[in-house]
């Protein structure tokens, strides 16, 4: 039964308002990082220019620029369309959104002409251009979104039907030729280079379970039992590894929320029955690490005294320092397989409170994926108030994609101690200091 403590907070329409009128762009049908500006038109300036795309400046990923996260975005507001429909609360305008994210996240497996890969974002400044380097995290969203979009709209249109499948299909097929012993089993660029932040497999334990999610997923979406086989290949032994994974590996909230989104999806499928309790196991795990970050960071957030709504700088115009991953054991060369990855350092006025809103949105994520969780008195009321402080419409950054999704999450859950439908809807990161994904 759904929960009746009182949330007084904006109205969940004010923030799909200001990720679809802020951070969506219209005709790269993507979800950007941040806005510079209050007006329209220009919100998107800072986005990279191609010929800035091409020379993969000011790093492979773009992490910084605006166009670094699309992929998790999509991901997230799939998911968010997905809740909505299943609690009755879905907009009118619902399913149309939901087809304009598969697009884009259908536009960056395919622009470059090596359908399969996820690239991170598209430039809009000429609809095409994406950098070489994307990521194990990007992968995860897009086809975690894509598999909700399935499973959710069923009633979609024929063809938005058949391009999702064939999507998850074309991506399944990209890993399966790219990630091997061969390449050290690494996503790799699109040149063809080495990548960072992409090792698919013998990598971290709350990594391991990506690679036989995006098989598993091109199972359920083409019925052919080859993906199955493959994703047994990978998820068995995967299982006990993620079993071991440290706080250490969940400090941050992004991975923390990856993971169970992982579980969470083997979890749903079942595909292997002879995995449902360590499963079960290492979902518990995982709300036990994300828990105490969820405390953490609604603590600093109601202790925050800064502008909510304070805009990121022109990444251009910012110190950049190097990637630590690309710096040689010698320290001689911090140029990675013919790259530099120079990473513009947002202001703090505007990375703090964004960050936050995106850490407490990716840790009620971890938390409320476990069917074994709930949020307790204390942290709801800590959110409670939180919602109270801040102003949405006037945020500039995405961190409000997350709050959202982990917001719906909580409302659908409708447990005790969870969020109500009937007060959630009354009136109404970007980490700069190290890079994972």
């Amino acid at each position: 039964m759904r929960n009746e403590c009182p949330l007084p907070a904006p109205p969940l329409e004010s923030l799909r308002k200001q990720i679809r009128e802020v951070l969506f762009h219209p005709e790269t049908e993507l979800i950007y990082d941040y806005a510079t500006s209050r007006d329209p038109v220009h919100r998107f300036d800072h986005l990279p220019a191609p010929e800035e795309v091409a020379a993969d400046f000011p790093n492979p990923c773009g992490w910084s620029t605006g166009m670094e996260d699309s992929m998790l975005n999509a991901g997230s507001m799939l998911d968010v369309l997905r809740l909505e429909r299943e609690d009755g609360d879905s907009p009118e305008t619902a399913p149309a959104f939901a087809c304009r994210l598969l697009h884009g996240i259908h536009r960056c497996a395919t622009v470059h002409g090596h359908p399969g890969f996820v690239a991170r974002s598209i430039t809009p400044r000429d609809g095409k251009s994406c950098y070489s380097n994307s990521s194990r995290d990007q992968f995860t969203l897009a086809v975690y979104g894509v598999w909700r979009f399935l499973r959710a709209f069923p009633d979609a249109p024929s063809a938005e039907i058949q391009r999702a499948r064939e999507l998850l299909h074309s991506i399944a097929c990209y890993c399966e030729h790219t990630v091997t012993a061969g390449h050290e089993y690494d996503l790799g660029r699109l040149d063809g280079g080495r990548a960072i932040v992409s090792k698919m497999w013998q990598c971290g334990a709350h990594e391991v379970l990506r690679l036989p999610m995006i098989y598993a997923a091109a199972f359920e979406a083409t019925g052919d039992g080859h993906w199955r086989d493959a994703a047994r290949k990978y998820a068995i032994p995967a299982l006990p590894v993620t079993l071991g994974v440290s706080a250490r590996e969940c400090y941050w909230d992004i991975p923390t929320a990856q993971l169970q989104i992982s579980l969470r999806f083997f979890r749903e499928t079942d595909l292997f029955p002879e995995l449902r309790d360590g499963i079960s196991s290492a979902m518990k795990r995982v709300t036990q690490l994300a828990r105490p970050q969820l405390q953490r960071l609604l603590a600093r957030a109601l202790a925050f005294e800064g502008d909510w709504g304070a805009f990121c700088e022109n990444w251009r115009f910012l110190p950049m320092k190097i990637t630590p991953q690309t710096i040689s054991p010698r320290g001689d060369t911090a140029v990675f397989d013919g790259k530099t990855y120079l990473n513009p350092c947002f202001n703090a006025a505007y990375a703090e409170p964004n960050s936050l809103l995106r850490g407490i949105g990716n840790c009620l994520i971890a938390v409320l994926l476990d069917d074994s969780a709930a949020l307790d008195r204390i942290e709801v009321d800590s959110l409670q108030t939180l919602l109270e402080k801040v102003n949405f419409t006037l945020c500039t950054g995405s961190g409000t994609v997350q709050l959202l999704h982990g917001c719906r999450l909580a409302l659908h859950r409708g447990a005790e101690h969870s969020l109500s439908n009937a007060t959630i809807t009354q009136e109404v990161l970007h980490e700069e200091e190290f890079h994972s994904y």
